[in-house]
């Protein structure tokens, strides 16, 4: 288990990460956590997938290589790794069950379904439990400091005093509840892929991906939901039928040079924030983290002018999506200055490329 972080207030590491300067307003919205005020009683109700515990702990969750993930097995991991007692609140605390309906399982069931892929991939090549369990924990402490930072400068802002060290701890076990299992899949990318790289290696790939530092594009797309947009939960079978029924009519109908992008967004899109401007999303960085990793990594395999083959899976729902153009904002060259950025693309270049290896050879199908 992730032990708690005992940290000071006052000698809290501040470790925030600068978001790239484009307008984050023409993101996908991203919802704050989104929990039902009462417990769910009537499955009718939702229009998305409802699942409680322990009545569905058999229930599927995700097929990651021919395993199959339970409700009751991700359960079980967030009690042995991350908030002991878990298990028991499920069962007798509303407020806790009602996070099985909220915007936190879906995040939950993906990265428990990542991790599996990422172990399958490994085969037998061995990783040191010890060492892995070391990167996990300061993947956790690190996130956590970053996150502990922006809420003591909230309150600064506010006028408020700095929290109290009660205050800290209780923010701490609420930390691992909610993002622990994301701590967990960074460390295990972090100990996989190491920061060790020699100059040749960071000289060889800023020359391969020489765009990467300083452009962006710009897209179009048209996105189909078949997740609801508040918790980002599967739709139930009826919902997930309208919505393949869709994206069918969007694939019949868009033409190859993607010429009537713009009016397939008007009829179909469920983003309102860019459907009256034809879907448009300006100034992608290659690592935006404004946006879903699969979106940006799409977005940046197209030409000027081309069109998707194929959507593009989101927590949000299917994309559909059409480049426009690249602009070169900024030009970088390879110096000793430069180094520590070109360091950081590449590994986080070298930990996406591991990550969506194990999903593609997975197979991974998420099933709530």
């Amino acid at each position: 288990m992730l032990q708690p972080i005992r940290l000071p207030v006052l000698a809290v590491v501040l470790s925030l990460v600068a978001l790239s300067p484009a307008a984050a307003a023409q993101a996908p919205a991203k919802t704050a956590a989104k929990t039902p005020a009462q417990p769910l009683l009537d499955d009718s109700g939702p229009h998305f997938i409802v699942r409680r515990y322990p009545r569905d702990k058999n229930k599927a969750i995700a097929v990651v290589g021919g395993k199959t993930l339970t409700l009751g097995e991700l359960v079980a991991h967030i009690d042995a790794r991350h908030y002991p007692g878990f298990t028991r609140l499920l069962e007798t605390q509303p407020t806790f069950q009602n996070m099985l309906q909220s915007d936190l399982i879906a995040p939950w069931v993906r990265q428990f379904a990542d991790l599996e892929a990422l172990r399958q991939h490994l085969g037998d090549e061995y990783v040191d439990p010890v060492l892995l369990e070391k990167a996990q924990s300061a993947s956790l402490k690190q996130s956590f400091e970053a996150y502990l930072a922006k809420y003591i400068e909230m309150r600064r802002q506010q006028g408020r005093p700095e929290p109290s060290q009660k205050t800290v701890n209780g923010l701490l076990a609420k930390f691992q509840l909610e993002r622990g299992i994301a701590a967990e899949l960074q460390g295990m990318l972090d100990l996989l892929e190491p920061d060790d790289y020699s100059r040749k290696q960071l000289r060889d790939f800023f020359n391969a991906n020489a765009r990467f530092f300083g452009g962006q594009v710009t897209i179009q797309h048209i996105l189909i939901q078949h997740r609801d947009g508040g918790t980002g939960i599967l739709l139930n079978d009826e919902g997930r039928a309208r919505a393949n029924a869709q994206v069918a009519e969007v694939k019949a109908r868009l033409r190859p040079d993607g010429s009537n992008f713009a009016e397939l967004v008007r009829l179909y899109s469920a983003d309102s924030r860019t459907r009256n401007d034809g879907g448009r999303l300006p100034g992608i960085h290659r690592f935006d983290d404004r946006l879903p990793a699969a979106l940006c990594r799409a977005a940046w395999r197209l030409r000027d002018g081309e069109v998707s083959t194929d959507v593009v899976e989101t927590q949000y729902g299917w994309h559909f999506i059409r480049r426009l153009e690249f602009t070169q904002q900024v030009f970088v060259l390879f110096t000793d200055d430069a180094i520590p950025s070109i360091r950081t693309v590449m590994r986080r270049a070298m930990q996406e490329k591991r990550l969506f290896e194990a999903r593609e050879q997975a197979n991974v199908q998420l099933l709530l």
